[in-house]
């Protein structure tokens, strides 16, 4: 009796301290935002693009080069509001691991270029990135992205 109940404190032991050292999960955060473009009065309007959606990240990768490494993913949309007939723009900018330093990087994942009142909507995934910022961009008459507004998170 006394082996089994031996047996068994050792065995309880042993499982606390597996627990009390297992990293726990990291539990995704996931935020709206939403981002209104910059006017044009001279070609009136108030409002030229609006992009808008959800952004969930977490923890993923651990530590690299000093910062945490993150993964997750978006689901989004972007709007042309102006009659202009140039465009919109969902515009990120990020670092991205590159297997050994964090390299600047802007990407452009949604792009409207159906006319006024048109939307296009995606979602996609990302990983070892850190700092995401997220713009509605307008696109100017040469067809470079230009005039960003930075999105508010909620």
């Amino acid at each position: 009796m006394k082996f089994i109940k031996r047996t068994a404190m050792v065995a309880c032991a042993t499982a606390t301290v597996v627990m009390a050292f297992s990293a726990p999960a990291s539990a995704a955060t996931t935020l709206n935002f939403y981002a209104n473009g910059p006017a044009d009065t001279g070609r009136g309007c108030n409002m030229t693009t609006k992009a808008y959606g959800t952004y969930t990240y977490y923890a993923s990768g651990g530590v690299k080069g000093g910062y945490q490494a993150y993964a997750g993913g978006f689901d989004a949309t972007e709007r042309d509001l102006c009659s202009d007939g140039y465009g919109a723009v969902l515009r990120l900018t990020y670092y991205k691991w590159n297997g050994s330093s964090w390299v600047y990087k802007t990407a452009n994942p949604i792009k409207v270029t159906t006319g006024v009142g048109g939307t296009v909507s995606r979602n996609w995934t990302f990983k070892d990135t850190r700092d995401v910022k997220v713009y509605s961009c307008k696109i100017n008459s040469a067809g470079a992205t230009s005039a960003c507004t930075k999105a508010t998170f909620y």
